[in-house]
This record gives structure tokens, C-alpha cells and sequence, in this order.
């Protein structure tokens, strides 16, 4: 590997430097246009705004239209180089909330403060996409060649678990692994944490998530009725009970058959990560981590085990005012993060299969939005290293290495293309960036310093032999 010294990096740390104003200026436009899932006059102008980045920096991009949903954008810059990275990234994002609980009046018109960027979209994920385009118009730049191939991949519904991109890769197979062929798949985002230290993310949860729904009669009656009516609220509280047992363990059959287990090397990375859980639970507002947990126990149950989540419950339309009536309707949603080994596809069959034993034949169960698999990606990658020594060398402070991303998404497709492609998560954001929240932000140096990481990585590739 070559040796990254700051000095061999100047010229284009301060283009940068020169070109930043500008560069937030993009970023701040690009995050103007509401891509959300209800706005599909959002998600064009977004995507129309991605392709001419691409092209004032020099790529040829191309965009997949997916009939019934979003378009896949795809850039290539070649390189002279031997190595390939493909950066992934989505352009959607999830609805801002009540516009009132913003510090900024709109979240779409993003707004500095505090050396903070404000808005929708700015953490996840446009601005770890534009710190990656931003990255390569630098060196093309002040160097006009790049010692490695670089490729983007953009989607445009990741938010609700990609059945665009998943459909793309099944329907054109030989043309998505030509699109995203690479030595590493570097994901949609990494953090850098309070102390100022970037972090690699290694692998990608996967995810599921269901709507149940009971309807005990044709309309609501009277409260004084609920001692011989039933009542569809206590009828969904009470299957959902049946999910998770007290000690917290998730009830339903098979749920933790063949999840692989840690080897020593995880196990490692794990004890030396420096989870701040006191800080964190101060933050959130609560008293006691679930069971009590601490220290190595508390670090495991975060990264080695699934979960489930009641989202959201819905019965009785309270939010229009008090009423004393037993409920004909109930709805609820649950979500659930997988761990490596486990199939969200064999889920739903396992979850209608409890509920009828339990003798709720009567709740109904729909997917909702697609499934993604865990991707585990080996701590002992030698990609791990190669990003490490370039944080150590260029950002004076070493990488954390983190056993995977909490976070579901679409890794599984890229891993059914190329099942040796390593897939790691590095970018500009921070613990406190509120993704899916009001008051989403990204620390504007933050942004900075990813984009010459980056720049750095690229130029550790200058005199790499062939792929082996």
C-alpha cells in the first residue's frame, strides 16, 4: 500500500478548503427537494439535481427507470488504477414530522447554525453522497486522473426497504453485477463520535416488519357495553403480548435457530469499542438499560442480538377526542433487526404459524414495505486495515471499528451479486444527527473531514499491484 502522508495531499485538501462554501452550498440544494415516499415531484427533482452534479464533475451517469417505482441512478468514472470502490447511497428520505418541532421554519430549507446544518435529508443521505462526489470532483480536479475506479449507486427507496432495487437486481442480473463489481462496497454512510473519531461499520442488519390488524365487529359501541362486547384493542394488546416473553426473549418458534455465533476476532473488536452506554442513556431520557444490562453484556445484546419493536398502536381514534366506546378496529406495526444467519422471507409464515397456536387466527398480518437480509462482513477484511491506517495518517486520530451497522438496508442484493465483496459504512455523520427525527443535522466540519478522508483513501490505492 502506498504511504498516505498529508504533504502528497495538499493540493487537493485545499481545493477543498477554497471550494467548501460551494460545496455546502450543493448540498444544501440538493436537500431542498423533498424525496420523500409521498412526493414523487421531490424525488425527480432530486435525482435530476444528482445527474448534474455527476456531470459538472465529469462522470457519465446513467438512470434505470423501474416501472411502478424509483429510479436507480449509476456513475463510473473508470480510473487507471487496478482497485475498484463502489459507493452505495439512496436519495430518498422519510417524512419530516410537524414542521413546528424543527428548530429551522422548514426542514427542507436546510440552515446553518451553531456549525450545524439543519434539514431534512443532510445525514441520511444526501450528504453522505455528496461528501463522496464531492471527494472525487476534488482529485479529478486538481490531479484530472483517479488512482482507483470509483462507481455510485443511488437508489430511491431505501426508506422503505428498496423493492426497487431489489426488483432492478433480479430482473437485469448480468447488468447489476457489471454496475456494482468492485473490490468494496463502501455503504451509505458511516459516524464520527463526541471524541472526533471516524468510524467504520462492518455489515449491515437486516430487517422486517409486519401491520397486524383485528376487527371484532362491525362499528364501536358504548364503553358500558365492554363487559359483553369484544373489544378489538385487547384483543391486538393481548396477541402482542404473546411476541416476547417477560425475560424479553421474542416467543415466536424458530426465531433464533442458526444465527451465527461470534468468533474470537468479533468478540475482540467488541471489548475494545468504546460504547459511551451512560452517556446514551442520559440522552434518551431513561433509567435502566432492558435487564439491567452493562458493560460486555450490554455491547452484545446491541450488536449480536435481534430485536422486535411495537412501532406504533392504533385503536379508537383518540386522537380525535375522548370517547368511552369499546373499538371495533386495532392496528398495530412491529419491526424487527436481524442478525447474521437469520431469513426475514421465513418470518412471516413463523409469525402467522404463533399467532394461530396462541388462538389469534383472527389478527390479520401484512408485510410491510420489503425485507432485507443481514450481510456480515468479516472483522479481519483487508479493507479494515487499509481504512484505518489512512484515518491514522490523515485525521491524527485512530478509527473505531464497529462489529456492524445497527441500521437495516439493502445489503443483501449486492452480496448476492459478488459474495466475497466486503461491504463497510464510513461517512460524515454523528450520534446526535437525528435521523428519521425532527432537527436532523451534520456538523459542518464533520462533512469536511469525510470528504478528505475519502480523498486520502483514493490516493492510498496509487501504487497497489493488480488484484489478485
Amino acid at each position: 500500500m502506498a504511504d498516505v502522508k498529508p504533504k502528497r495531499l495538499e493540493k487537493a485538501f485545499d481545493y477543498v478548503d477554497r471550494h467548501f462554501d460551494e460545496m455546502l452550498e450543493e448540498l444544501r440544494k440538493v436537500c431542498s427537494y423533498p424525496s420523500t415516499a409521498g412526493n414523487p415531484e421531490g424525488r425527480e427533482a432530486t435525482r435530476r439535481c444528482i445527474v448534474s452534479k455527476m456531470k459538472s464533475i465529469g462522470l457519465d451517469p446513467k438512470v434505470y427507470d423501474v416501472e411502478g417505482g424509483n429510479a436507480i441512478i449509476s456513475a463510473d468514472t473508470g480510473g487507471e488504477g487496478n482497485a475498484a470502490l463502489l459507493f452505495y447511497n439512496h436519495y430518498d428520505v422519510v417524512e419530516p414530522g410537524k414542521y413546528e418541532n424543527w428548530r429551522i421554519n422548514d426542514p427542507f430549507h436546510p440552515r446553518t447554525i451553531d456549525g450545524r446544518l439543519y434539514g431534512r435529508g443532510v445525514s441520511d443521505n444526501k450528504g453522505p453522497l455528496y461528501s463522496r462526489l464531492h471527494a472525487v470532483q476534488a482529485v479529478l480536479a486538481t490531479e484530472g486522473r483517479l488512482p482507483a475506479r470509483i462507481k455510485f449507486l443511488a437508489e430511491g427507496d431505501e426508506e422503505i426497504s428498496s423493492p426497487s432495487l431489489h426488483r432492478f437486481a433480479l430482473e437485469n442480473p448480468s447488468l447489476f453485477r457489471e454496475m456494482t463489481k468492485a473490490d468494496v462496497c463502501i455503504w451509505e454512510s458511516g459516524r464520527n463520535d463526541d471524541a472526533g473519531r471516524m468510524w467504520l461499520r462492518l455489515g449491515v442488519r437486516g430487517s422486517a416488519a409486519f401491520d397486524l390488524r383485528v376487527e371484532t365487529s362491525d362499528t364501536d359501541v358504548h364503553g358500558r357495553m365492554g363487559a359483553i362486547v369484544p373489544s378489538a384493542s385487547w384483543r391486538l394488546v393481548w396477541a402482542l403480548a404473546s411476541l416476547k416473553t417477560p425475560d424479553e426473549r421474542i416467543a415466536i418458534e424458530g426465531f433464533y435457530d442458526g444465527i451465527e455465533p461470534p468468533n474470537e476476532a468479533d468478540l475482540e473488536v467488541l471489548r475494545v469499542f468504546p460504547y459511551d452506554e451512560e452517556g446514551f442513556r442520559k440522552k434518551v431520557g431513561f433509567r435502566d438499560y432492558v435487564k439491567g444490562a452493562a458493560g460486555e453484556e450490554l455491547k452484545r445484546r446491541i450488536y449480536m442480538e435481534p430485536s422486535m419493536s411495537i412501532c406504533g398502536l392504533e385503536s379508537g381514534e383518540v386522537h380525535s377526542g375522548v370517547r368511552g366506546i369499546v373499538p371495533h378496529k386495532a392496528y398495530a406495526r412491529i419491526s424487527f433487526y436481524l442478525v447474521p444467519n437469520q431469513d426475514p422471507s421465513k418470518l412471516m409464515g413463523a409469525l402467522r404459524r404463533h399467532l394461530d397456536r396462541q388462538g389469534f387466527t383472527d389478527v390479520e398480518i401484512e408485510m410491510a414495505g420489503g425485507v432485507n437480509r443481514p450481510v456480515r462482513t468479516p472483522v479481519d477484511t483487508p479493507f479494515r486495515y487499509r481504512a484505518c491506517r489512512v484515518a491514522e495518517s490523515v485525521l491524527d486520530k485512530p478509527m473505531v471499528v464497529e462489529l456492524t451497522q445497527l441500521g437495516a438496508g439493502p445489503a443483501d442484493v449486492f452480496r448476492d451479486a459478488w459474495p466475497q465483496m466486503p461491504i463497510a459504512g464510513i461517512g460524515p455523520s454523528h450520534p446526535g444527527g437525528n435521523h428519521h427525527s425532527p432537527d436532523e443535522n451534520l456538523i459542518v466540519e464533520d462533512y469536511k473531514k469525510a470528504i478528505k478522508y475519502l480523498i486520502a483513501l483514493f490516493r492510498s490505492y496509487e501504487r497497489d499491484v493488480a488484484r489478485t
